[in-house]
Formats: structure tokens, sequence, C-alpha cells
């Protein structure tokens, strides 16, 4: 426990530091509200603790995994991809530096907050206006969705490919000045969830090929080529980790069927086998919805489902379907990587709890997009306002030369 509170302390001081350091970089930043962000994560990873100290769970697995020497007794022995990797993430801190496993899962929701200040800044940078539900600002509103911080802030797979999602999109949005940041986000999604960075690298292609905004032919040819090498080396790990062969993949495409059939064996667990595609992604994205909360967990994620649709519905409209079309590259990119990934699990999550887990990994993408909508709206009403205010001052200035 004194590890713990060791380290929860020397992280405060690093994000504190962070913060203090990015504010000085990007002068939209808002401290005390990344400050108190810091403290509801925190409060958020010592409620995971309090989870699993009475429920089953991965982080206590990982820890004695690593403690035990289950793969053996070199560091070398951990590497790899999936779960393994999280094990080689720890594997330094708790052998060498003798991490309790209350010190390793503070370093863990360490990481989750680095994915929170990275997303919060890719956010801000492409966002203009203040917008509002309720009349709360609805980034604050984001940025504090429990669920999102809940599942990003333990010794897991989710605390670190949540900060490698944020610090790619982070790196994204300035390609030649971030170059190194896309590099180093790439690696940590590619070694947690190989597929999911195969979803986000062939994401960030289309949305290359479909848009023209912002973006110079050099630019476009070096990302292109460098996701096309990447592609290349990942695709073999990506169909060896679903169990699929490269020919039977060519001829038959992803089969997830039996994944789905396993899934519905937890209590929890919902057979959506059966269901259409479409109610399928209705119940990975917006469920539980109370009638059917998978306990105290599922009732907190249910208020948390309604903003989901909510604010969906927002998107909802012709200008909506049209903004999507019409979109930039990051919007784009965001959006594909969320539809993409989304589509793949909502195929396999017949357990409520798996799927209340997974989409808290992108459900972030897809309130960038809806954000990015609101805000070119308002962008919109804005300049017809600017407009008619000058033809209206135009038409004075006109009527007083007239006037004898």
């Amino acid at each position: 426990m004194l590890g713990g509170i060791i380290i929860i302390l020397l992280s405060t001081l690093a994000a504190f530091s962070m913060i203090s350091a990015l504010k000085r970089r990007f002068e939209f930043i808002e401290v005390s509200l990344l400050q108190r962000l810091f403290f509801f994560h925190l409060a958020l990873a010592f409620t995971y603790y309090l989870y699993a100290t009475f429920n089953p769970s991965d982080s206590v697995a990982y820890y004695f995994k690593i403690s035990d020497n289950f793969r053996g007794e070199k560091w070398s022995d951990y590497y790899g991809t999936s779960t393994i990797f999280v094990e080689f993430i720890g594997y330094p801190f708790i052998k060498y530096l003798n991490f309790s496993y209350e010190a390793i899962m503070a370093l863990y929701a360490f990481f989750g907050f680095v994915g929170f200040l990275y997303v919060y800044i890719f956010i801000k940078e492409h966002i203009r206006f203040k917008h509002t539900l309720f009349g709360v600002d609805l980034i604050t509103i984001i940025l504090f969705l429990p669920n999102l911080h809940f599942w990003s802030s333990s010794l897991g797979k989710g605390s670190v490919i949540f900060m490698g999602i944020g610090i790619f999109f982070y790196g994204i949005s300035n390609i030649p000045k971030r170059w190194i940041s896309i590099l180093v986000a790439s690696l940590i999604i590619y070694h947690i969830r190989p597929h999911i960075m195969l979803v986000m690298l062939a994401s960030a292609a289309i949305g290359f090929v479909f848009t023209t905004k912002g973006l110079s032919w050099v630019v476009r040819l070096f990302f292109v080529i460098g996701v096309s090498v990447a592609f290349y080396f990942i695709y073999s790990d990506v169909l060896s980790m679903v169990g699929i062969d490269e020919g039977e993949f060519l001829t038959q495409g992803f089969d997830l069927t039996h994944r789905a059939t396993e899934l519905t064996k937890a209590t929890s667990g919902i057979d959506i086998t059966s269901y259409s595609l479409p109610f399928q992604v209705f119940t990975f994205l917006y469920r539980p919805l109370f009638f059917d909360a998978p306990g105290l967990l599922g009732l907190i994620v249910s208020f948390e489902n309604v903003f989901y649709l909510l604010i969906t519905l927002r998107l909802l409209t012709i200008g909506g379907i049209n903004y999507l079309i019409t979109s930039n590259f990051l919007v784009k990119t965001a959006l594909f990587s969320f539809l993409t990934v989304t589509i793949a699990l909502a195929q396999i999550s017949g357990n409520l709890g798996l799927a209340i887990r997974q989409k808290s990994q992108v459900m972030i993408l897809f309130l960038f997009v809806i954000l990015s909508f609101l805000d070119k709206q308002k962008l919109l009403a804005y300049q017809q306002a600017m407009w008619k205010h000058v033809r209206k001052a135009r038409l004075t200035k006109l009527q007083k030369e007239t006037t004898p």
C-alpha cells in the first residue's frame, strides 16, 4: 500500500508538471480543468482497485504472472503482442523496482491520464466554439465520462491503448512536426492490439484518399508510403491473432460467429448471434439502458449511454450526413476508425460487460466527430450572422448616401 501511495504522489507531480509544460505550448489549455480531471481519474482508479478486490480482474493475473515468473525469468520472455505486452511493460517495475500491486496499478492509471491529456489537446486544437448540453460544456462532459476513466485506470490493455490512441490522433493533427508521436503511438497500439492498429492505419489512408483539405501532396505521399509498409508488416499478425489463415481470409473474410458464441456464456452475456448487424451495433454502443443493466456498474453506464444517444441524435440529420461526406482528413480518420472497430467488436461482444469495456477505447473518436459537426454548424451560423450584419451596414450606408 505504501508503494502505491508513493507512486500516486510521484504521478501527481508528473501530471501537474506535464500540464504546466503543455500550457506553455498551447494557450488554450485550462490548467485547473486538467488538474481536476487528474484527481477524477485517480478517484476512478481507486474505484477500480476496490472493484478488483472483490471481483475477478485481469490486473491481478497480470501482476502475479510477472512476479511468479509465469513466462520465464528474463524480461525478453515477456515480449510480444496483446496480453503479453502489458506484462512486458510492467516487468521492469515489478521485478527490478519491486513495485507492489498497488504501485503498478497507480502507474498504469497515470498512463491512462496521459491519454486524456493528448485527447484533450487533440479536441481543443480543432474545436473553435463552446458547445453545451443542458447548459454544461460538452467537452467537459466528455472528459469526465466515468466509463472512459474506469477502464483506462488499471494494470491492463485499456490504459495503455487509450494512451496510444490519444497520442496517435494528437500526432496526425500535425504530421510534419509530430511524426515521432505518430511512430511511438503506432508502436504502442500495435503491441497492445494489432488489429486496432491495422484499422487506424487503413482509416488514415482512406481519410487521405477522400480528403483534399489542408494536406500537401508531399505529406500525402510519405504518409501513404509509411501506412503501406506498416500495413504489410502487421497484416499477417492480425490474421494469426484472430485464428484465420491468409488464404481463408481472402476467400471467406472474417468469421466472428464462434467468438460471439463463446462470449455469451458469461453471466452478463447476451446471445447476439441472431441479431441483425444494425442491432448488434446498437447493442454495442448504447446498451445497457437501465432495463438490462448487469449490476451497479451497468446502471451507472446506462446514464452514460443515454448521453451517447442524445448526442448521436444531433448528428443524425441531413446536414450531419452531408458533413461526414465533406469533412476533413482528421474527422474521416476518426470516423472510419470508430466505425470499423465498432462493427468488428459489435459482432463478438455478446457479453455486455465486455462491450462496456471495449467501446471505451474508441467512443472518444465518435464524440470528436460529433463535436466537429456541431462546430461546423456554429461556424456557418456565425458566418451567416456576420454576412447579414455586413449587408445591413452596407444598406444603411447606401440609404444615407442617397438621402437628400
